[in-house]
């Protein structure tokens, strides 16, 4: 499959609504069989798109949640390094061997999530808006995405667009993962320096968790983690160990919730049922993919929608994610 990490432009949409119906038809051809393994090759766009295919024709397979595997193939690939699949693929490596990695490999659960946008005006439709490929809306102003990675607002949304909207003016431009690399610690630097942040974040969001609201501190950004691993291998959240927090995991039904800036992340609460009130328009980003959302509420909650995947037990020098 190819890669779609990074998500779809507006100009590309129709196309990729062609694909992606056809590649439900293909996964429809194996509705009647009840063990298959996927591999899916590309990055954390792609793992979701994927994913979602899954969603819509399993209720009608014999298999409907057939264990999946990765050959990271994007920037970022953080599920397939939490999954053990490594960094970014080479191609140096013996496909036979891969092949049989994905066969020995032990299946394990990755916790979803639904993220509910519900908006207090009717959202125009405009460059950067909520008309996300992954997500679906209805008349009464409310939006749904499944979240498999993160949940990104403020400052980590902003530089995500940023890169999102470059690389849509300049798609020839962005065909090397070292490139793109780059590109994101510049526009990282470029902001750093300009000091155009989001540094009164923390008085525009309500923050609830668990139905217990949290006295923000002066914060740029928040940034919600379903996986211990986010921008291209960093980890956030952090390896030490704190008694008002229990050890977190991809299958536990708890997210961690942390405060990002462009220097620091400081941890701020683990729950299994979030609400946020936005109370101005600013920069939202769901497993990688931007937009501009405008005031309202967010609710993130549990998703219904089970999925597994391969965990690569024979991962050899797979180093410790690095803190952030």
């Amino acid at each position: 499959m190819a890669d779609h990490d990074g998500g779809v432009g507006s100009g590309e949409k129709s196309g990729h609504h062609r694909t992606q119906h056809i590649s439900r038809r293909r996964l429809y051809v194996f509705r009647h069989v009840r063990d298959y393994k996927i591999l899916v090759c590309g990055g954390d766009g792609t793992v979701g798109w994927v994913l979602q295919c899954l969603d819509n024709v399993g209720q009608d397979s014999e298999c409907q949640s057939p264990p999946c595997a990765i050959v990271p193939l994007g920037t970022g690939n953080d599920l397939a390094r939490v999954l053990r699949w490594g960094p970014g693929y080479t191609g140096g490596g013996d496909p036979l061997t891969l092949l049989k990695d994905v066969i020995d490999a032990e299946e394990i659960r990755l916790d979803r999530w639904t993220v509910v946008f519900h908006s207090d005006e009717k959202p125009e439709e405009k460059p950067g808006s909520l008309t996300n490929s992954s997500g679906s809306t209805s008349e009464d102003n409310t939006a749904i995405f499944v979240m498999n990675n993160y949940f990104g607002i403020g400052i980590d949304a902003d530089l995500c667009l940023d890169f999102h909207n470059a690389r849509e003016e300049n798609p020839n431009k962005f065909n090397s993962r070292l490139h793109n690399k780059g590109v994101y610690v510049k526009m990282g630097l470029r902001k750093m320096v300009s000091r155009k942040t989001w540094k009164d974040l923390h008085k525009e969001i309500r923050l609830e968790v668990d139905g217990k609201v949290i006295d923000l501190p002066p914060v740029e950004g928040i940034i919600i983690l379903n996986i211990l691993s986010w921008g291209s291998g960093a980890n956030p959240w952090g390896p030490e160990k704190e008694d008002m927090f229990s050890k977190p995991t991809h299958y536990d039904g708890m997210l961690e919730i942390i405060q990002s800036g462009l220097r620091s992340a400081i941890r701020i609460a683990q729950g299994g049922h979030l609400r946020i009130r936005l109370n101005t328009e600013m920069p939202v980003q769901v497993d990688g993919e931007p937009w501009i959302q405008g005031p309202g509420e967010v609710v993130v909650l549990r998703s219904a929608l089970k999925r597994s995947f391969h965990w690569n037990m024979k991962a050899r020098g797979h180093r410790e994610q690095r803190k952030m």
